[in-house]
């Protein structure tokens, strides 16, 4: 299989560290599973809908049985988890990854070289904008789950209360913020903005035409003092200066709160928020809906998380696991157990998938839209080109950090170039090679 970018094509450099992490090729199963003695295999998740999807597995299939285990997200330690268990010798045989945090996964050695398991299958059933996100050296790592387009929520009842229509462009949005705060006398503002959060930033820089990472030759390029991402951090350091936005901490108390006493009337979110504020907001039923973000003036938008299913590097039933990977990426009875609860809404890269996505998930909470028709119509949309590094996990604790700091005045240049400087010397540190 051909790499699908040339900047996933990677490096050499790369290239062979990605050959040394690959342990475990030549592992095979000892044998097929019966209904007397099935194949056991390990299953970590923080995901939302995966235990009873795992569940859901274990009920229909006679011949491989899924031992779920919740870890914390990534992140906040997830990943450390999955690290350890690996060097320790009893990683699980499946877990979960976010597209961003891939790449950094596999340059540590964590996870097998999934081509023969995943190649022809992801090939068939994933868009190129997300098979990209799971290829690295012309190698795939994973099966890709969802797709996160970027997209707007926001309280139907209470934009019609400020005669506010739902912007288009980012110019719409700043004089809708401007009403929303004029209209209510101060009492809301349009937006929680979040602005410690890396995913959320990464989105916007990219629909902006960012490429914080590349490749060129034999080197990681790394670029995120971007003409680009300084449109965008001046962009929200306005609106934060004149008082035109919340800009809690993400996931907070106090975000949360503002929302739920509609001192903040929208969100900024991606395709699998849905089921986050129907669990979060319970009392707002009916009053949310969600658009497509705002632009620059053109329709595209960034994409903001999304997961895969990868094998560890050393399982010794990547048969088994492999069959359950499939089955919990591309199998309409994975996404209807994974949905129903309502706790995770997130959008099948697999687009057959989508209809059945729609039928499981209760959307009753955004009136009866059709969610997925606005997520999926956001797919086409989503800026190409963007690549993930192998050192974002460590670069985006640094970016947390200085977003953070930053929060309170609006000045989030600097953050940004805290990044790159914090970026180039994982790459370095990391045993990669640097573009000049």
């Amino acid at each position: 299989m051909k790499p699908s970018s040339p900047a996933l094509a990677a490096t050499a450099a790369c290239l062979a560290l990605f050959a040394t992490a690959c342990g475990g090729q030549d592992q095979s199963e000892a044998g097929a599973g019966t209904a007397d003695k099935p194949v056991e295999i390990t299953y970590w998740s923080w995901m939302p809908g995966t235990k009873e999807m795992a569940a859901e597995f274990n009920r229909t299939h006679e011949n491989i049985k899924v031992d779920f285990s919740e870890i914390p997200a990534g992140l906040n330690g997830g990943y450390d988890k999955i690290a350890k268990a690996v060097k320790a010798g009893n990683a699980p045989d499946v877990v979960n990854v976010e597209y961003q945090a891939l790449p950094d996964l596999v340059t540590q050695g964590l996870l097998r070289d999934s081509t023969a398991e995943f190649g022809e299958a992801v090939e068939d059933y994933a868009p190129e904008s997300v098979r990209s996100l799971v290829t690295l050296g012309g190698r795939t790592w994973a099966a890709p789950y969802d797709v996160g387009p970027q997209t707007l929520y926001y309280r139907k009842d209470l934009f019609a209360k400020y005669g506010v229509e739902v912007p288009e462009t980012w110019d719409e949005f700043e004089a809708a913020a401007k009403k929303v705060k004029t209209a209510s006398e101060g009492k809301a503002r349009i937006l929680d903005f979040w602005g410690d959060d890396v995913a959320t930033w990464a989105g916007l820089a990219q629909q902006a035409g960012a490429r914080w990472y590349g490749s060129t030759g034999d080197a990681w390029k790394v670029d995120m003092t971007d003409d680009a991402t300084r449109k965008v951090a001046d962009y929200w350091k306005d609106l934060v200066e004149n008082d035109l936005v919340h800009n809690h901490k993400a996931w907070s108390p106090e975000a949360t709160k503002a929302v739920t006493d509609s001192r903040a009337i929208a969100l900024i979110g991606a395709s699998w928020s849905a089921g986050g504020l129907r669990t979060t907001y319970p009392e707002q039923d009916g009053k949310w809906a969600e658009a497509p973000l705002p632009h620059w003036g053109t329709p595209v938008t960034g994409a903001v998380g999304g997961s895969s299913f990868a094998l560890s590097k050393d399982t010794k039933k990547a048969e088994s696991a492999a069959e359950f990977a499939l089955w919990a990426t591309t199998n309409e009875a994975a996404v209807k157990s994974r949905l129903a609860a309502g706790t995770s809404s997130g959008l099948p890269a697999a687009e057959r998938l989508r209809d059945t996505a729609k039928e499981s998930f209760d959307a009753s909470f955004f009136g009866g839209q059709d969610i997925y028709e606005v997520a999926g119509s956001q797919v086409p949309l989503i800026a190409e080109g963007w690549v993930w590094s192998p050192v974002h996990n460590s670069t985006s604790l640094t970016l947390q950090t200085e977003l953070g700091k930053a929060q309170r005045t609006g000045e989030f240049w600097p953050a940004f170039q805290a990044g790159q400087r914090s970026a180039e010397k994982s790459i370095t540190d990391r045993g990669l090679e640097l573009a000049k």
